[in-house]
């Protein structure tokens, strides 16, 4: 195995591992953002629902 592959390989290894640890955090951020959006949401159908039923 020569230096240059060994070197690419590596390289290439280390930016799956930033990558994998880049998507891990984004997902837990994405998720963290749906849950408040659902909650965001759910908040203000029903706000909606009441300020329809007494307008």
């Amino acid at each position: 195995m020569n230096l240059g592959h060994l070197l690419g390989s590596s390289c290439a290894t280390l930016g799956f591992v930033l990558f994998t640890r880049e998507f891990r955090t984004f997902t837990r951020e994405f998720c963290c953002f749906t849950r408040e959006f659902g909650s965001f949401t759910r908040e203000f159908l029903r706000h909606s629902w009441v300020c329809a039923v007494y307008s």
